[in-house]
């Protein structure tokens, strides 16, 4: 498959994955938690529990900015805690905390039953292929960097755009 097939297949996807999967999932969640703070929170567990601001923002694709409003929230919810690093007092680990292991826990026993539901309406060897894809999903973005960034994606876009309209008005002008 190339990639432009692969895109086309995962733009013809995301749709599904956003109605079946991601707004199912955000109604579930607890008043005053975002989509963005139960991610925030995942990715600090899937870290070994402890992660930087800065490596947190780098996986996120979140401003710093952004991201010291998001961890505000966090501790404001007790989800996080902020801990010096002992080798480098300049640098400020983030911390999970129990509450947001205990959030985690119990939203997986008793909120995720809506995919419980959904998974168990799937033929045995649909729900066998739709773990096994996403476990290769998984796998894949683990492996993949944090540094590939959307803002470098739109700004070349951007720069592109620029560029067409520029070239246009050039032709334009030279036409007149």
């Amino acid at each position: 498959m190339t990639t432009s097939q692969i895109q086309e297949l995962l733009l013809a996807t995301l749709p599904q994955w956003h109605y079946r999967i991601a707004k199912p999932f955000k109604q579930l969640l607890d008043e005053g938690v975002s989509l963005e703070m139960y991610y925030c929170i995942q990715t600090l567990r899937l870290n070994n529990n402890e992660i930087s601001m800065t490596e947190l923002a780098n996986i996120t694709k979140m401003p710093k900015q952004q991201m010291t409003k998001m961890v505000n929230r966090l501790i404001d919810c007790k989800f996080v805690e902020r801990v010096p690093d002992p080798d480098d007092r300049r640098i400020i680990k983030l911390k999970i905390t129990k509450e947001a292991i205990d959030y985690i826990d119990r939203f997986l026993d008793e909120d995720a039953v809506y995919y419980k539901t959904l998974f168990d309406s799937m033929e045995e060897n649909d729900k066998e292929n739709f773990a096994e894809a996403l476990l290769t999903i998984h796998n894949i973005f683990n492996k993949m960097p944090c540094e590939t960034s959307v803002r470098h994606h739109t700004m070349h876009k951007i720069t592109r755009e620029t560029s067409s309209r520029h070239h246009m008005r050039h032709r334009v002008a030279k036409e007149s």
